[in-house]
């Protein structure tokens, strides 16, 4: 019999990381990107036709910009997986995440913030759309909104019709959650002491996670090919 592969990309470690990542780049673009929230799309939706309707075609391109970056993001987790055969798609996109982090890092401090937002942007649709279930929850490591619905909706249930699984269901979420406001937390004190290198700070907690996935995907390759 084969032994069964532990998937990485389900699990609790795994959205914990993302978790914190994701309120951690909520925090560093606030901080040192011009006090905005780049993680979702809505806000940028708002502003672009605001401008527009106030004839402020070159202010609205900045939030179009940010707009296509997030959507290149989404097509991107979809499309690029899908040619590559040796590792998951779950692999690759921690990957790339690591790479663009770095990348970010190092962008000059007199840079326009429009170039780090829309990086985030990039990222976070990336995040958003790779890793998007634990352990049955229907889970987003970018933004709270649906996370802390769902627990409200589960917590009700657990105790209304005592049902364990909506219990657990719920406390997932509060899991992600407080991973998601810790992230929150490290990333204002991380930004405000280190400035564009803070994230950096992201970068490492996804390289053993990065080094666990490449091993779990070899262990897969191995059990096809016996």
């Amino acid at each position: 019999m084969k032994n069964k592969i532990f998937l990485w990309e389900q699990s609790l470690v795994t959205f914990a990381v993302f978790g914190l990542i994701g309120g951690f780049l909520e925090s560093y673009t606030f901080v040192l990107h011009g006090n905005v929230f780049c993680n979702a799309q809505t806000g940028n939706l708002v502003l672009l036709v605001i401008n527009l309707i106030d004839g402020k075609a070159a202010v609205s391109l900045k939030y179009l910009f940010s707009i296509l970056a997030y959507a290149a993001g989404i097509l991107l987790s979809v499309v690029i997986p899908r040619k590559i055969k040796a590792i998951s798609r779950s692999t690759f996109m921690t990957f790339l995440e690591i790479l663009v982090l770095v990348g970010l890092a190092f962008i000059p401090s007199s840079a326009s913030n429009y170039y780090a937002r829309t990086i985030v942007a990039f990222l976070c649709a990336v995040q958003y759309n790779t890793f998007t279930h634990c352990h049955g929850a229907a889970i987003s490591t970018t933004f709270c909104t649906n996370n802390l619905r769902q627990m409200t909706l589960h917590l009700y249930d657990g105790i209304k019709l005592k049902s364990k699984e909506s219990a657990k269901k719920a406390g997932i979420y509060a899991y992600l959650i407080a991973f998601f406001v810790l992230g929150a937390a490290v990333g204002v004190f991380a930004s405000e002491n280190l400035g564009n290198y803070s994230v950096l700070v992201c970068a490492a907690p996804l390289l053993p996670l990065f080094a666990f996935m490449v091993a779990e995907d070899f262990k897969k390759t191995k059990q096809e090919t016996e």
